[in-house]
């Protein structure tokens, strides 16, 4: 599989209203995702067979706070395999391939992504982890709590056992 990573803001309009599209199709039914006002990805990372896309996810940098300590952190976002690519590991190779450049070319020292209870062993498996913390985020109408899971990934042993995040804008 060949892997494009690309700033958000340097895609084509085109092709970011079509990645747009199949995570509205993929998320959109659900109505905390519905309700929900994310954040804009700073980073696409895409894997390719020939010219066909397979599978992408993306990338939100952000400082956020663990603790009260701050910390660059990459957080994950629509992780998505197109249908007819499923069932062929297609995410987890994505993601073993971007992980290191996430905390070398992006500087990132956390990773962290919000997600539903069926996703936790899948992330599991490639070394995130669950969090038991407190997660705070931005939202137009205040300050709200995440009530879903939230896993982190701590190459550097940053985050021992945090009671609160705050991810310090718009959830990704």
């Amino acid at each position: 599989m060949r892997i494009e990573g690309t700033r958000c803001a340097d895609l084509p309009a085109a092709e970011w209203e079509r990645l747009e599209g199949i995570a509205e199709g993929e998320f959109g039914q659900f109505a905390l995702v519905r309700e929900t006002e994310w954040a804009q990805p700073d980073w696409c990372y895409r894997g390719f067979e020939g010219a066909e896309l397979v599978v992408f996810h993306n990338i939100v940098l952000r400082t956020v706070s663990v603790e009260g300590v701050r910390l660059q952190a990459a957080g994950l976002n629509n992780m998505i395999t197109l249908p007819k690519f499923r069932g062929r590991g297609a995410a987890s190779e994505l993601l073993r391939e971007t992980q290191p450049r996430w905390f070398g070319e992006l500087e990132a020292e956390i990773g962290l992504l919000l997600c539903a209870d069926a996703l936790v062993p899948f992330y599991s498996k490639l070394g995130w982890r669950r969090l038991d913390a407190r997660v705070t985020y931005d939202q137009p109408a205040g300050r709200k709590t995440w009530a879903a899971n939230c896993m982190g990934l701590d190459p550097r042993g940053l985050m021992e056992s945090p009671r609160e995040v705050d991810l310090c804008g718009l959830p990704w």
